[in-house]
């Protein structure tokens, strides 16, 4: 398979002390394609779902990232660390035996299954922690914090839709507690819990962390794991080749079925044409599928309400080519949002 027509989405389930680059980077040395980026950053120490995009698609990255997400978060309650996880030392505990004591009296797994659904579910305000990729003047936060400083960060408005927490467990000599939590692009996991923790006159951090579901996008879809695509790289004297048509022939993701909110309309041979040079053309209503189920109507009225346009994906063959943009009085085409091919591509458009 030609690299120039390798573009598509894989779901790769990021193993825990990698960073989202460093996925990048193997991915490029599995199959040699330099274009590919990724949807939503995960912390090294979080597993779970990264949505990673190779060629044309990469130009579709933020519309993955607006969506939901999805995590369990695993915290130790009783201490707190500088970054808010177990990547740091310990720098404040609570006494081990008065924690035990409203452990074992149940007040304490009240205390926070109440506080939980009392202030922590629904819109919140966030402080971002000071280990963060935030930039001031051009220099992530993490940076100011591993040099000791401690700089003053706006509260954000985050939106929680639903949280639960599991029973508080002993295990590996310390107290834990799971947490589900569905929320808004932006919301930080590790600093949840720390605030979940302190309103309860207690202390935790995250030790584990795990992404499931972006989107419709879940990790059970399809999961890649990068350990059994180096086994079959080393096994095949490291044919990047096999591996592209590996991906492309058992994981590559449907990628207007994430795109499912916006309406479609099928391209034919002259219009394809158009677009990849950029050139309006007139639109075929009987051809533009808008409401294709519920979600997707009330999706169009929120977009036109906020952006006064609405998207349009434009197939050919069932391949997305663009997205178009159309004005939302008349549903006249106004341009594009974006293209995914160019005029040379044509040929290769099956």
């Amino acid at each position: 398979m030609d690299k120039e027509q390798f573009s598509g989405l894989i779901l790769i389930d990021k193993p825990k002390d990698l960073t989202s680059f460093s996925v990048i980077s193997r991915l490029r040395l599995l199959t040699g394609i330099k274009k590919i980026g990724h949807c939503g950053t995960l912390d090294p120490f979080a597993t779970g779902l990264l949505p990673v995009l190779f060629g044309r698609y990469t130009r579709l990255a933020k519309y993955l990232e607006n969506h939901d997400k999805y995590y369990k978060v695993t915290f130790t309650l009783g201490k707190a660390t500088a970054t808010l996880d177990l990547t740091s030392d310990v720098i404040a505990e609570i006494d081990p035996q008065s924690l035990e004591k409203r452990i074992l009296s149940g007040e304490l797994e009240q205390s926070l299954q109440n506080s939980l659904k009392n202030q922590f579910i629904g819109e919140i305000e966030q402080i971002p922690p000071m280990y963060s990729a935030i930039k001031l003047n051009g220099k992530p936060l993490y940076k100011y914090a591993r040099a000791g400083e401690e700089i003053e960060r706006k509260s954000r408005k985050v939106t929680i839709y639903d949280a639960s927490l599991s029973p508080i467990k002993y295990q590996e000599g310390k107290w834990q507690i799971d947490a589900l939590i569905h929320c808004e692009k932006g919301t930080y996991i590790r600093t949840w819990v720390d605030d979940l923790a302190k309103s309860v006159d207690c202390l935790a951090y995250a030790e584990e962390l795990r992404r499931l579901q972006i989107g419709e996008l879940k990790i059970e879809d399809k999961p890649v794991h990068l350990d059994d695509l180096f086994e079959i790289f080393n096994q095949n004297n490291r044919d990047q080749t096999l591996i592209r048509k590996i991906l492309k022939e058992k994981y590559f993701y449907p990628i207007n079925d994430i795109l499912s909110e916006f309406p479609s309309y099928s391209l034919n041979q002259n219009e394809l044409i158009d677009v990849s040079h950029g050139r309006k053309f007139s639109l075929n209503p009987d051809k533009i599928n808008l409401f294709e189920s519920e979600q997707t109507n009330s999706f169009q009225i929120e977009a036109t309400e906020q952006s006064k346009r609405i998207l349009l994906r434009l197939n050919y063959q069932n391949e997305l080519i663009a997205l178009a943009k159309l004005k939302t009085e008349t549903l006249e085409f106004d341009g594009y949002e974006k293209v995914l091919i160019t005029n040379e591509e044509l040929p290769f458009i099956k």
